[in-house]
This record gives C-alpha cells, sequence and structure tokens, in this order.
C-alpha cells in the first residue's frame, strides 16, 4: 500500500465532505501535481500531494509576473472553487449597497457554476461504479475486523427480497428501487437498533431495503416524520443510512450520483444552501426550511465520498472497531479530561497493534482480533479498578 502522503483531515471528514465545487478543483489541482512531478522525474516525491495549492512558475521563481497572468489560466473548476469560497464583497465595495450587490452577483456565478457541476457529476453518474465502492467498503470492515466474517449480504437479494410493489407504492422512482436491488447490505445481526458497536456512523444503522421497515423509514428518516406538515423526500433520493436523534443522513441522488451527508444540522455557508434557501439565511423561517435542508446539503459525487471512506480506514486515517466517534487518532480534545484521556488511550493501543499484526501488506487478521480482545478487557479492567478506588476514596 502506498504511504499516506496526505494531510490530517479533521472531524467531521470523512462523514461530511466538501462541496462538489471545491472537490473538483482540488482533484485538477491534485492530477496538475501528478503531472508536473512525473515530468520532472519526482516519482518519489511524497510532499503534500493533496495540496490545496500548487505552485506555478511564476510563483516558485518569486517574480511579480503572476499578476498579469490572464484568466485564461485558470480553469473553470478552479474559478468555482475560488467562488465557493468567496463570501465577502469585493474590497472596492464600500457601502453596504454596494457589498450587497457584489453578494448577490456572486451568488449568481456560484449557483451558475453548481448548476454545471450537477450537470456533469449525472453524465459521469454509473450506478455500477456505485455499488463496488460501496461493495469494496464493507468488504474492508470485514477485513480490519470491525464487521465479523460473513455479515455481507449480495445481491441477488431473495431472503427476503426487496418488495419491489411496496417502494414503488411508498414513492420511490425506478432508479431508486433498481439500486435498492443491487446494493449490498449489512447482516441484521450487526445492523439493528441497539448494534452501536458496529456503526461506521455515529447513532446511525445503515439502510437495508430488504426490510419493509426500512423501506417506509427511508421516505422520511429523522427528525422529517416528526415534523409537522413535512412531505415526504424527494423520491429520487435514497437514504444510505437511518439516524438516531443526533446521527448522519447519506442521501444518494439517483439523479444526479451524488450524496448530500449531513449531521444533525446542515451548514448555511454552502452554495447549495444559497440556491435553494430562496435567500432565507440559517434562522429565518427555520422550522420550514428544515422540511426540506437536504436540499441543501453540500453535493459530493458518491464514489467519491465512499472511496474518501476506504482511504480514511486503509490509511488509519481513521480507526474501525472503536466508536466512529472516537475513531480519529490524531484528534486532539478541546479540553483534558478523564474520558479523552482513556479515549486516547485506547486510540493508540489499536492504531499500534494494527501495524503489530501486518496491516496492510502482511495482515493477520485472527491475531489481531483475539489480541484486541484481550487488551481491551484489560483497558476495561483498569479503568474499573481506577474508578473504584477514586469511588472509595470520595466516601472516606
Amino acid at each position: 500500500m502506498a504511504a499516506d502522503t496526505r494531510p490530517h483531515e479533521p472531524f467531521p471528514w470523512p462523514w461530511r465532505q466538501p462541496s462538489i465545487l471545491v472537490t473538483r478543483a482540488q482533484e485538477e489541482r491534485r492530477q496538475a501535481k501528478s503531472w508536473l512531478d512525473a515530468d520532472l522525474g519526482n516519482e518519489n516525491d511524497t510532499d503534500d500531494s493533496d495540496s490545496d495549492y500548487v505552485l506555478s512558475d511564476s510563483d516558485a521563481s518569486g517574480s511579480d509576473a503572476s499578476s498579469s497572468d490572464s484568466d485564461e489560466q485558470i480553469s473553470d473548476s478552479e474559478l468555482a472553487y475560488i467562488r465557493a469560497n468567496t463570501h465577502t464583497g469585493w474590497a472596492s465595495s464600500s457601502t453596504d449597497s454596494l457589498r450587497k450587490l457584489d453578494k448577490e452577483a456572486e451568488l449568481d456565478r456560484q449557483i451558475v457554476d453548481l448548476i454545471q457541476a450537477e450537470k456533469d457529476a449525472a453524465a459521469a453518474y454509473n450506478p455500477d461504479e456505485v455499488v463496488a465502492v460501496i461493495t469494496q467498503l464493507y468488504e474492508l470492515l470485514v477485513t480490519m475486523g470491525h464487521w465479523p466474517e460473513g455479515s455481507i449480504r449480495y445481491a441477488p437479494h431473495t431472503d427476503p427480497p426487496v418488495n419491489e410493489q411496496l417502494a414503488l407504492q411508498l414513492g420511490y422512482t425506478p432508479a431508486a428501487v433498481s439500486l435498492m436491488h443491487r446494493l449490498p447490505y449489512p447482516s441484521p445481526n450487526i445492523n439493528g437498533w441497539n448494534d452501536d458497536a458496529y456503526y461506521i456512523f455515529s447513532d446511525t444503522q445503515i439502510a437495508d431495503y430488504t426490510s419493509e421497515e426500512h423501506l417506509k423509514e427511508g421516505r422520511r428518516p429523522y427528525p422529517y416524520e416528526y415534523i409537522d406538515g413535512c412531505p415526504d423526500i424527494d423520491p429520487w433520493l435514497l437514504p444510505m443510512v437511518l439516524p438516531k436523534r443526533y446521527g448522519w443522513h447519506v442521501m444518494l441522488d439517483t439523479n444526479l450520483g451524488v450524496v448530500r451527508a449531513y449531521g444533525d444540522w446542515v451548514p448555511s455557508d454552502t452554495v447549495e444552501w444559497r440556491r435553494y434557501s430562496d435567500g432565507a439565511e440559517d434562522d429565518d423561517n427555520w422550522e420550514e426550511t428544515q422540511k426540506t435542508e437536504y436540499r441543501r446539503a453540500p453535493l459530493v459525487p458518491a464514489v467519491r465520498y465512499y472511496s474518501e471512506f476506504i482511504y480514511a480506514y486503509s490509511s488509519l486515517s481513521r480507526l474501525p472497531v472503536i466508536s466512529a466517534s472516537n475513531s480519529d487518532p490524531n484528534e486532539e480534545p478541546y479540553q483534558p479530561s478523564t474520558y479523552y484521556s482513556e479515549v486516547k488511550e485506547e486510540q493508540q493501543a489499536l492504531l499500534a497493534l494494527y501495524r503489530e499484526c501486518g496491516w496492510p501488506d502482511e495482515w493477520r487478521r485472527a491475531e489481531f482480533l483475539a489480541k484486541w480482545a484481550a487488551q481491551k478487557a484489560e483497558i476495561t479492567r483498569k479503568r474499573r479498578a481506577i474508578r473504584e478506588a477514586q469511588s472509595k476514596k470520595g466516601r472516606k
């Protein structure tokens, strides 16, 4: 496996990822750097391969020629990236009215960019690729010991099958129903309401459309089912997960081939929010905007979204086996506490054990599982002993 050369990504990555306008420009810069490295014979250069910026020749020389570069040297995606990350007026806008006009003009440009990005995503969408990358992720979870062996159910699903008649009656589009038939699903013994130890999203089950209960819940998942007057979600959206109160949403748009992923709130500083909110701010008519907030979540191509999970786990940037909310071994707490000390101890023990057991090239899964069970029991025993000692001390 190639060395991990990407910079650390803080939470909530990979559960929530940047808008398609941002990621498209990042991909172009990454490809440009790969081409440049190959051209210069720098195949061993591993510094910041995912950098957000690639120096031009004029930048590297320190000359001022870059200030005269024409816009033709900047790709459409790069311009969209700049627009998507610009939320203030131009420096020359010295009055409130001018700044407002600039903001409205910038909004119009961002929306045009987003519409084009959606068209491009739809043209590139291949359901087979989406099924393949999700299958790859689930198989990785088994390989790494997060899920037991034999816990993936592959298509075709016959016992039980997807109830296609019910799915269509509930309002799912044929494209969404077709994908239901082809997706892999975790077995019920690791995907129940209380099977948090196997979740890959905190407080969130993976949707299993061979379950009629999940079929029904998928048309109006939490919290929409509890909002008065809230309609079903758009019928071409297929929820890939079903959240509890503080869980996650991952909705696959079967028209565009993109994912809309967010936690218990949708950020209001995205291009998508601006396009679909009709100018409403985050706190304007909040109850009404919440009914369709999923439309304003950042769009990410589905294959990229799940590929980021594969990278996160396979590179050990995120750790399986332990809680998803505690899976970042590089996370630094806002303030020290006993809880975070215990989490850090568990993270570092797990990280070290993956490496000890040969991950990834000489991986010994059975050895890892046996040793982790013993280490986990010892960590639990130590914590219990410390708490009992503290409790006795407090009673004296």
